[in-house]
């Protein structure tokens, strides 16, 4: 998404995620069911929160997410996964369906599949808390890649629960090193798929991959919180990225500034709530909390405070101020809070 000079309104808000739909061959958002790219995002944010929750470990960069087609073999994915680091690569996959039913019918909605470096899975598991393996272990590093899809695919679960779909029945997994003679099942009719890198210290560690049909239809009623406009004050463009379609894809009216001082023309749009960045060019989140307070005939608006920066638990004493979140934000936790104040 390229940096605008002016503030966003939610219509230019959405006219901006259309556009980007389109560079990326992507569809747009519907209210009939969640796009593809916002599955993906939701499964990247899953990696981050786990990893981030086991070890406080960040990774490097922001996860690189690109939409590629599907090699197919009888209703199947065939998978090169030597292409994903050129050395001998373990992968994982895991299935979703309905139910037992469909599962066993191999009815998938959904398909995972996670790739690493064989010699670095041990580290992984490390960070995870979990015992070393040994990487010349075969058995062993299947299974330790097994246990990591597990890992992801159940956190990954729960972030579905948050976009309104009803717990999924999950495969077994399965492992494999370098390919799968006969495949991965996939859902049938999907022809793209989703593929999001991971960097530790500069260097792409982790793949996965997600296929599923380019706009999965919901699975359980999702409550709309209709006429709810959230103002998001930060001077990161790939963050507003992330964030923007998520806080439309979950019903509410986006409203975007750059910095404070843009936060403040804003404010004229009556938002129901603030998110709100600290450290900005122009006006940070400290002024701009102090310029609301001190400018007669401005309401009073709840804030989240959403920062990279720790250490802050004295923040929320500021008036206005309810709660504050480290990023990269999790979408079950960041919405729980924002439905306590509107």
């Amino acid at each position: 998404m390229e940096e605008n000079s002016k503030p966003l309104d939610v219509g230019k808000m959405k006219e901006i995620i259309r556009q980007e739909s389109a560079r990326m061959n992507l569809r747009a958002f519907s209210g009939e069911g969640e796009s593809a790219f916002t599955l993906a995002l939701a499964l990247s944010a899953a990696v981050k929160k786990i990893f981030y929750e086991k070890s406080a470990m960040t990774f490097s960069s922001e996860p690189v997410l690109e939409k590629k087609p599907v090699t197919q073999f009888v209703q199947r994915m065939r998978v090169d996964a030597m292409e994903k680091f050129n050395a001998t690569t373990v992968f994982a996959v895991i299935e979703f369906a309905a139910n037992e039913e469909s599962l066993e019918r191999r009815e998938f909605r959904l398909t995972i599949v996670i790739y690493l470096d064989k010699k670095f899975l041990p580290e992984f598991l490390r960070l995870l808390q979990y015992p070393y393996i040994d990487s010349d272990d075969e058995p062993e590093v299947k299974d330790g890649c097994g246990t990591l899809v597990n890992l992801i695919a159940g956190q990954y679960k729960r972030e579905m629960a948050v976009l309104g779909y009803k717990d999924l029945t999950m495969s077994p997994f399965e492992s494999f090193i370098n390919n799968a003679a006969d495949g991965v099942g996939i859902p049938n009719g999907a022809t793209e798929k989703y593929e999001i890198s991971f960097e530790v210290e500069g260097t792409k560690r982790l793949v996965v991959e997600m296929v599923t049909l380019a706009m999965l239809p919901k699975w359980k009623g999702q409550e709309r919180i209709a006429s709810k406009r959230i103002l998001v004050i930060d001077d990161d463009p790939t963050f507003i990225k992330t964030i923007g379609p998520f806080l439309l894809s979950q019903g509410f009216e986006v409203i975007v500034a750059q910095d404070g001082k843009e936060g403040m023309v804003q404010l004229k749009q009556n938002p129901q709530l603030i998110i709100l960045d600290l450290q900005m060019p122009n006006m940070d989140g400290y002024e701009f909390i102090l310029a609301m307070k001190e400018t007669a005939g401005i309401k009073q608006v709840p804030i989240i405070i959403l920062t990279v920066k720790e250490g802050l638990s004295d923040i929320v004493k500021i008036e206005g101020i309810r709660e504050y979140m480290i990023k990269p934000f999790q979408p079950d936790a960041l919405i729980k809070s924002i439905q306590r104040y509107i």
